[in-house]
């Protein structure tokens, strides 16, 4: 009998993905001092708009949280 019940891979992909969006969200929020319902909004957009055009391996906390930057403060 097991112990755990086993995730699917697919189910662990999205985990990792969404706790390095939380994060990515969460540091924005504290390095641009900006509330963070006004952070989430603007990173879901912006995410939104470049998972339509980049690939898989695409590091999109990272490219998302410049877009965030650069829209909310007008620089990166």
């Amino acid at each position: 009998m097991r112990d755990h019940i086993e995730t699917a891979p697919s189910q662990q992909h999205y985990d990792k993905d969404n706790d390095q969006h939380i994060f990515a969200i969460d540091r924005l929020v504290h390095e641009l001092g900006i509330p963070a319902e006004e952070v989430n909004s603007s990173y879901r957009e912006i995410l939104e708009e470049l998972k339509k055009d980049v690939s898989k391996s695409t590091p999109l906390p990272i490219i998302v949280s410049l877009g965030v930057k650069k829209r909310l403060t007008g620089s990166c």
